[in-house]
């Protein structure tokens, strides 16, 4: 299936200049029961006990991001996952062995942005990720995830594309925007890519569907008319 936007004169979906919101940077809390050597040049707050990182997890009033190893992150995330002040959760993983233990975790634990073996590129994305929080811009996350696609580190463009269509989902007034719709036909071609061609069509499906809605005339064409492989 090869990328393509579904609708020709659909709707124009280019960004809008919009007025940033700046928001106070999240506590940044780094669980390891190893007591690993800090790291240098970066505000984390450090644990070793799971009991103090989680009581201050808890009785904090400000939003969190959370950077666990791999070897002890099912232990916090069972019990501070569901708390509304963690924001974003990042696995810091030793060995391709243990990243692959921790796939499931994914599956379970939906504020987990990835699982990193390399601690540079986790630095990196978690600094990403502070920036962006605190402009709440789902601009910025449409921009990234595109940035990411064209480089094709597939996996962050899909968590950055992801992250902008439930910014837009939650700051737009007009649920068939024609940036959800954009953020919709991204996806559709990052699973294409990724070679996920049902969950592909099933984005490109509900991107058409939307931009139906903005070019009337093309309510009625057929899906398999616009999607070919």
């Amino acid at each position: 299936m090869n990328e393509r936007k579904p609708m020709a004169g659909a709707t124009p979906t280019a960004q809008p200049k919009s007025t940033v919101v700046k928001e106070e940077a999240p506590v940044l809390i780094w669980y390891n029961k190893n007591n690993e050597e800090k790291i240098d040049g970066n505000n984390f707050v450090y644990f070793n006990n799971s009991k103090q990182c989680i009581e201050t997890i808890e009785q904090s009033a400000k939003p969190i991001f959370l950077i666990l190893n791999s070897s002890s992150a099912t232990d916090i995330l069972s019990r501070t996952h569901s708390l509304t002040q963690v924001d974003t959760v990042f696995i810091d993983c030793q060995s391709p062995r243990e990243q692959q233990r921790c796939q499931y975790l994914l599956q379970h634990y939906p504020k987990i942005f990835d699982l990193f073996l390399n601690r540079q590129q986790l630095l990196k994305i978690v600094q990403e990720n502070v920036t962006l929080y605190q402009h709440q811009s789902g601009n910025e996350y449409l921009r990234l995830g595109e940035r990411y696609k064209q480089s094709n580190d597939l996996n962050l463009a899909l968590k950055y594309t992801h992250k902008a269509l439930d910014m837009y989902r939650k700051t737009l007034s007009n649920p068939n925007h024609p940036l959800v719709a954009r953020c919709l036909n991204n996806l559709g071609g990052i699973y294409d890519a990724q070679g996920d061609v049902n969950r592909s069509f099933e984005y490109y499906e509900q991107a058409i569907k939307m931009y139906s809605q903005l070019a009337p005339a093309l309510t009625n064409q057929p899906v398999s008319k616009v999607l070919k492989k």
